[in-house]
């Protein structure tokens, strides 16, 4: 008898096992497949690493964060190792460059300052504004230091500068400061550059008592162009300043550096000096300006005269120069005076014509030398000085 062959194994079906036992279930890399175990959690700190790392500025935070994932993640068994490797090699890539960065960025701007990358190439300059300068200081402008040749009452109008200290080479220093008289309203740009003028004048004789030795400098000043009654910036800065020659130490000068006789002698001075100084460009075109400096000169003068026939204690080998110096001011004042009475501008320049264009000039000269004061070597005409 024939016995049938059995019946086509089905796919689904699987190989026959050992009778009596169920078929045994896939396994995963985590247990068995379609168990329901759940999965480790993957580390906050890991994921956090590797995203910090990727910003420049947070890269130090994500290297330190993965390097703590990195020690807590065997002990916790969450998931994330190879994050926060990842995010440990980019936070620490990262950190390296911009570190790198610094060091050269640094190391090109030290070089750039030293080569005169700065407006007078000194690491020891810094930026500031008009408004910041006080007496004394030295400092370069970003704009003109003087007004332009025949401009009226012209006024910076750019007021950035660095200041830089005096023992280096500096285009200005200021002399002094001080605030517009009165509590009122002053609208008129003239007005105030006419006080400005005036009132610096006497501060540059306070810094700089000897204006016979100062370098070939001018003075001038910054002013509000406005103020208003109830308040706002009234403080005039006034500077001496030089276009070539920049000085390479501060102006100001001791007056303990003189002695007794010569104190004297520089006080007497003073007036006469500081009606000289008071002139403005006004003078060359305007009769009224020239009338009233010509006026300013005579009692200057005057004043300066009686100061050195009253110093007392002079040596007798000085008193004849400083007495030819008071009676030579006293002739001058005379002349001055009657320039400012003039009518028109051609009588005031025959009346200032003061004997064929000399002035006080030799006898203070002759004065200083006795004194023992700098003056200017005349064999030498060059601008050199001797004591």
């Amino acid at each position: 008898m024939t016995v049938p062959p059995p019946p086509p194994s089905s796919p689904a079906s699987g190989p026959p096992g050992p009778p009596g036992l169920a078929p045994a279930p896939a396994v995963g890399p985590y247990g068995p497949l379609g168990t329901g175990v759940p999965r480790p959690p993957l580390s906050g700190l890991a994921v956090a690493s590797l995203v910090l790392s990727l910003l420049v500025c947070l890269a130090p935070l994500g290297l330190i964060l993965g390097i703590v994932a990195l020690v807590r993640i065997p002990g916790n068994g969450k998931r994330g190792k190879g994050l926060a490797v990842a995010g440990t090699a980019v936070g620490g890539v990262v950190v390296a460059l911009v570190t790198l960065l610094l060091v050269v960025g640094g190391a090109r701007f030290d070089a750039w300052t030293e080569e005169g990358g700065g407006l007078l190439g000194s690491r020891d300059t810094k930026a500031g504004s008009l408004f910041h300068l006080k007496a004394g200081d030295c400092f370069a402008p970003a704009g003109r230091l003087f007004s332009p040749e025949g401009a009226e009452h012209d006024r910076m109008t750019d007021t950035s500068v660095e200041i830089v200290p005096c023992d280096r080479p500096h285009p200005a220093q200021v002399f002094g400061t001080f605030r517009l008289k009165g509590d009122h309203a002053i609208s008129d740009p003239a007005a105030i550059y006419a006080q400005a003028f005036v009132g610096c004048v006497p501060l540059l004789h306070d810094f700089a008592p000897d204006t016979w030795t100062l370098p070939d400098v001018g003075f001038s000043s910054y002013y509000p162009e406005s103020v208003s009654g109830t308040g706002g910036d009234r403080t005039v800065r006034c500077w001496l300043g030089a276009e070539a020659g920049l000085p390479e130490g501060s102006l100001r000068q001791d007056p303990g550096a003189w002695d007794a006789d010569q104190l004297a002698y520089l006080k007497a001075m003073r007036p006469s000096s500081e009606a000289w100084f008071s002139s403005t460009g006004e003078v060359d075109t305007d009769l009224a300006a020239a009338t009233a400096w010509a006026e300013r000169m005579a009692e200057g003068g005057a004043e300066s005269a009686k100061l050195l026939r009253a110093i007392d204690g002079l040596p007798a080998r000085t008193r004849g120069p400083v007495t030819a110096l008071a009676n030579r001011l006293d002739a001058l004042s005379g002349i001055q005076r009657s320039a400012s009475r003039a009518a028109t501008r051609a009588e005031f320049e025959k009346r200032w014509d003061i004997d064929g264009g000399e002035d006080e000039s030799a006898e203070e000269w002759e004065a200083r030398l006795v004194l023992g004061l700098p003056v200017e070597d005349e064999e030498e005409g060059d601008g050199e000085q001797q004591g």
